[in-house]
């Protein structure tokens, strides 16, 4: 009789060597993927379910090792950390993601041995049937997990969502930031969106975008014909916020991979892109290509480049933190680096302070952060109108429409939580309680200001 295949699945493999490299060396998931290419020789349904497990691995990391803690006490470290992935892969997949618990038990014994730590197999095999054994008679334990949202997140983002907007809302922002993304595309000509949504199997948001669960989006209709480009919903609304800019001058600083840019050129902007990363701008080139447009594109570091001449309208999508794109880059959640806030802060003022001269007299600047902390929105908000000539200009609502900012804004900025989108059907009353969030959206801060 033919001896039992006894390897792990390769989508499994393939997902340890990931968790192992993002948590240990502070790679991305998305580089990493990028130049795996075992991951891409991958069966597309087997592809899908290895990123997934990956992201979810790394999205509830703190979460799964208070599960991890209580089944092994004294958790596996130095020769034997990959016994610790393993685990903790297991105990995501059996948690978070409904896994059948014969296959996640047996795939686990094979990876314990595959590394070489076959005498570990026996705590491998007895604690996940502890945890098996939990989900069916203790849901309550196991759900005190699932809950236990802040045990996912470095102390340098924890700490100051809580210091910012008190411990409940950090509460709620943290719980919306581990919500796996969606796929928002914004469409070439806003005319086809009904007609898209119904051919991809989405839906329309009430700004516009087409939402699916997920795919591949190189593999989706309307993509090689340049219909539509990815892009968060919430995203979309810096440019929403210029009102019409048909023929307006517009400079994009910032500006790859170019969402915003393709915005303003489908807005019938004449737009120049401006961006210091050369690697990226081949990006935006490449996506203006696809989707058929132009623009002005130069590598330069802001700081150090004016136009001939005055223009309409500046967007500033400065570097920052990025703490509201966890939904879309949980790594962020493992990386040991703290970010240098006040200086990213200082940043983003300079680049202010130098954007305000390129404009015409009257003429608008769009300032956003895809951050959640004050020290890079509202704070920043306050010294431009301290310390420039520019002047609050207030938002249409038009411009966020479908979605439920923050409460207390003043009317040139705009704050969004991860939780800020609205679904706008028809039986809903315009009391904020009775609007239903639907899949979340990236955090940012907005403000719109004119030059005198």
């Amino acid at each position: 009789m033919a001896k039992r295949n006894q390897h792990p699945e390769p989508s499994r493999k393939i997902a340890l060597e990931a968790i192992k490299a993002i948590m240990s060396s502070g790679k991305t998931l998305d580089e990493w993927l990028e130049h795996h290419d075992p991951y891409h020789a991958l069966e597309p349904r087997d592809r899908r379910f290895c990123r997934r497990l990956i992201a979810s691995s790394i999205r509830y990391h703190g979460q799964a090792m208070l599960a991890l803690r209580h089944y092994v006490p004294r958790v596996p470290k130095g020769r034997q950390q990959m016994a610790t992935y393993i685990l903790l892969l297991a105990l995501i997949e059996l948690i978070w993601l409904d896994g059948k618990s014969h296959a996640v038990v047996d795939q686990s014994v094979r990876l314990i041995r595959s590394v070489g730590l076959e005498h570990l197999h026996g705590l491998i095999n007895a604690s996940l049937r502890r945890c098996v054994k939990d989900i069916e008679t203790h849901p309550t334990l196991i759900q005190t997990w699932k809950d236990d949202h802040a045990a996912s997140f470095p102390d340098w983002i924890k700490s100051r969502l809580i210091a910012d907007w008190g411990m409940d809302q950090a509460d709620k922002i943290m719980a919306a930031l581990l919500m796996p993304p969606p796929l928002d595309l914004t469409m070439a000509d806003p005319e086809t969106a009904a007609v898209m949504a119904e051919q991809l199997g989405g839906y329309m948001l009430p700004q516009g975008s087409v939402r699916l669960n997920d795919g591949a989006p190189t593999q989706l209709d309307g993509y090689a014909e340049g219909n539509w480009w990815v892009q968060d919903a919430a995203a979309t609304i810096p440019v929403r916020m210029m009102g019409d800019i048909k023929g307006k001058q517009i400079i994009d600083a910032c500006a790859a991979p170019g969402g915003k840019t393709a915005q303003c050129i489908a807005g019938g902007g004449n737009v120049t892109a401006i961006d210091q990363s050369a690697a990226r701008l081949i990006r935006l080139r490449e996506n203006l290509t696809r989707l058929n447009m132009t623009a002005e594109v130069i590598t330069a570091d802001i700081m150090e480049w004016s136009p001939i001449t005055a223009v309409d309208v500046v967007l500033i999508d400065a570097p920052c933190s990025a703490t509201g794109t966890i939904r879309r880059n949980p790594d962020k959640l493992t990386h040991q680096k703290t970010p240098d806030i006040a200086m990213l802060s200082d940043i983003q003022m300079n680049m202010v302070k130098h954007a305000a001269t390129w404009l015409k007299s009257d003429g608008i600047l769009i300032f956003a952060t895809c951050s959640l902390f004050r020290a890079e929105g509202e704070d920043i908000a306050a010294r431009i109108i301290r310390e420039t000539d520019l002047i609050p200009d207030p938002i249409d609502p038009q411009a966020y429409a479908g979605f439920m900012p923050y409460e207390g804004k003043e009317p040139h900025i705009l704050r969004l939580f991860p939780d800020a989108l609205i679904h706008a059907d028809a039986n809903i009353k315009k009391d904020a309680k009775d609007f239903t969030m639907i899949h979340g959206n990236d955090g940012f801060f907005m403000a719109r200001f004119r030059r005198s």
